[in-house]
């Protein structure tokens, strides 16, 4: 009977120790590590047939947001990013937003961005990398700006230009100013980063071609 309670008490002991969630995930950032994100979804997949619970599905969404991106599925790893906000990790969550601003800058959608980077500040103020990247787009907005401005003041009435070219230079124009932020947004990042501005360290760039690591 003592020989039988103690093969029941290390299998039991053993069975404790199995944990197929915990395992997958860490197969796949192995896998995430080694540069292949296609494996590292399939581990992240079968993962999910063992999530205990939703707080944990949405820090596996953040991995696997992380590796749609990586192989530049950007409309993928929005909807993961923005499935990992759910969490009640507000570490997850302003990883993923900060994840979901440089996704939309892949796809140069910079007001989405902005506003993606402004939601993380609002979770955490001291939040460096989602300054630095707001700081980029506020340059490049200004940058955008003067050009225009340049090029209104360059160009005058020509009584040669054709229509056609009328006409792309609006196309052009209206692409343009679609894709930059209005005055308020604007106003908002500046906002942001009024009281705490973000000193460039020497060797480090604006931060905005990294993704925030999976957990």
């Amino acid at each position: 009977m003592k020989r039988y309670f103690i093969i029941l008490l290390t299998v039991l002991i053993f069975a404790g120790w199995i944990d197929p969630f915990k395992d997958e995930v860490e197969n796949g950032n192995r896998s995430y590590e080694k540069k292949d994100p296609k494996r590292a979804l399939e581990h992240y997949k079968e993962a999910e047939k063992h999530v205990p619970d939703d707080k944990l599905k949405g820090m596996l969404d953040f991995n696997r947001g992380d590796a749609h991106y990586q192989l530049e599925n950007y409309d993928i790893a929005l909807d993961k990013f923005k499935s990992s906000i759910s969490s009640e990790n507000p570490d997850v969550q302003k990883k993923a937003l900060f994840n979901m601003g440089n996704s939309y800058l892949k796809q140069k959608k910079y007001k989405e961005a902005a506003e993606s980077f402004i939601k993380a500040l609002e979770i955490d103020p001291n939040y460096e990398k989602a300054k630095k990247n707001l700081e980029y787009l506020l340059k490049e907005q200004k940058n955008n700006d003067q050009k225009d401005k340049n090029d209104k003041s360059g160009s005058g009435d020509k009584s040669d230009s054709s229509d056609k070219d009328n006409k792309e230079k609006k196309e052009k124009e209206s692409a343009d100013n679609e894709k930059k932020m209005n005055d308020i947004q604007a106003r908002n990042l500046l906002e942001s980063m009024k009281n705490k501005p973000v000193r460039k360290q020497k060797g480090k760039g604006d931060g905005r071609r990294y993704l925030e690591k999976y957990w």
